[in-house]
């Protein structure tokens, strides 16, 4: 909640980084005035972005004035800020500044989305998709996951010599990276060798040797492979949509990555991953 106070705030402090518009607020004031805070009119079109996100709706009067009084708040800030000239400090302007380009990349995103219509048969493919993988079953399974091979197949050593799972489990868990019991979990909601080795054992059943994921090493046990209906698709559709505008949203942003010329200064490591392009340093004039 906060974030989103701070992004709608950096909308309308009213100093952009080159000073040139000092209105609080930093739009077209085409639409009807809801409020006037100290002579600053405040836009419909405002209160229905602030109201959106903090989702509130403006059509119910409670959530109304919970949206109004937001930015009410936020103009008034906005306000003091000026009259006391944060501006002249650069961390101020680096905050609003870095506050603005979230807000704009947000609403890109959720432009990006709305520019891709989602229809009830995406919505259905979608939900088939993620039925296929889910699968028909759900575990309750314990785990001690280790960080290194040694540990994970002493404690697999105690179990092959007979020793119950709890105990090797209590035994175990102050030297393990992770120590937990699982309920309800789906195949596809974990590592494909932890869940390829979660459906070769029987109910009760442990692992004989660590399972290697890019996690580390599991020690497993399986409670009980639980079967498995997903939900009807009228229960769920809400939300697949909201993941698919997500992966709209996320699939523009790699390929405008793909498609950025991005370099770094001379000695500076990109981020993981990236490829190294570096600025050439400037060549002196004799």
């Amino acid at each position: 909640m906060r974030k989103i106070f701070l992004l709608a705030l950096a909308a309308i402090a009213g100093c952009s980084s080159n000073g040139a518009d000092n209105r609080i607020i930093q739009m077209p004031s085409g639409s009807t005035a809801v409020e006037t805070v100290n002579g600053t009119p405040v836009p419909a079109s405002l209160l229905d972005a602030v109201a959106e996100a903090h989702r509130l709706d403006v059509n119910q009067p409670k959530q109304r004035d919970q949206a109004l009084t937001l930015v009410t708040d936020l103009v008034l800030l906005a306000q003091a800020a000026q009259r006391e000239n944060f501006a002249a400090d650069p961390r101020y302007l680096a905050r609003v500044e870095a506050a603005r380009l979230q807000g704009v990349a947000d609403a890109a995103l959720a432009q990006f989305q709305q520019r891709t219509p989602i229809n009830d048969t995406m919505l259905k493919a979608e939900y088939d998709n993620q039925v296929a993988r889910a699968g028909k079953v759900a575990y309750d399974f314990s785990q001690l996951l280790f960080d290194n091979e040694e540990d994970a197949l002493r404690a697999e050593d105690d179990i092959v010599s007979g020793q119950p799972f709890d105990k090797v489990f209590d035994a175990w868990r102050s030297k393990a990276k992770q120590a937990r019991r699982f309920t309800r979990v789906l195949p596809d909601q974990l590592p494909p060798e932890l869940a390829k080795a979660l459906a070769d054992l029987r109910n009760c059943d442990s692992t004989k040797v660590p399972v290697k994921t890019e996690y580390g090493w599991h020690v497993v046990h399986l409670d009980i492979a639980n079967p498995y209906a997903p939900p009807p698709f009228d229960q769920v559709k809400e939300g697949i949509r909201r993941n698919l505008q997500m992966k709209i949203g996320r699939e523009r942003l790699d390929k405008l990555r793909e498609q950025a010329q991005i370099t770094y200064p001379a000695g500076t490591a990109p981020p993981a991953g990236k490829p190294v392009e570096q600025e050439k340093p400037a060549e002196k004039n004799d």
